[in-house]
């Protein structure tokens, strides 16, 4: 049993499961509900005010021939600063944002710093989806923080943090594959 919940645990955390759980494609698709018709190559994740470490996620979407991937648009939540993605009462994820790559794949995300999950050892980090007019939405690798204790060195969505001024910054070059479709 204890194997099993392992898996289940590695699983979730790259994102494998986003493929075939039902609960991830219902709270997928309630949160599209709430995208917003206009969508700039910038945005917010976390609403000014929130509690923690203001970050910035400076992003670049490529091709998988290495190219920019242009006018796609990228969905992104996380947990806040205690590691959760919800408050009592409320269903879904609470800190979530969207913004359309511009003409080089670039795109900027407005956040925190967000929290592990309370009580594990799975690292903070930042979910990235992604769909466009002729891209099948996917999901990408998860955004982590190189900085981070529970980090396992030399992920695919691990990535250096430096702090100017009080923000916390940091660069994000994904290639879209094939694999991760849902």
């Amino acid at each position: 049993m204890r194997h099993l919940a392992a898996v289940l645990l590695l699983v979730a955390a790259t994102g494998c499961l986003a493929q075939s759980d039902a609960e991830f494609v219902r709270m997928y698709e309630d949160a599209q509900r709430e995208r917003p018709r206009t969508i700039a190559s910038t945005a917010r994740i976390a609403p000014k005010g929130e509690p923690g470490t203001p970050m910035i996620i400076h992003g670049r979407l490529l091709r998988a021939d290495g190219r920019p991937a242009p006018n796609v648009i990228v969905f992104a939540y996380q947990t806040d600063v205690t590691g959760v993605y919800h408050r009592n009462g409320q269903q879904g994820w609470r800190l979530k944002g969207w913004v359309r790559t511009d003409a080089n794949g670039r795109f900027e995300f407005q956040t925190i710093r967000p929290g592990s999950y309370p009580g594990t050892r799975n690292p903070a980090h930042v979910h990235l989806h992604a769909e466009g007019a002729k891209l099948q939405r996917r999901w990408l690798p998860e955004l982590q923080f190189a900085d981070d204790p529970l980090v396992h060195k030399g992920g695919a969505g691990v990535r250096p943090v430096v702090t100017r001024g009080g923000v916390q910054h940091v660069d994000l070059a994904l290639t879209i594959r094939e694999e991760g479709r849902f």
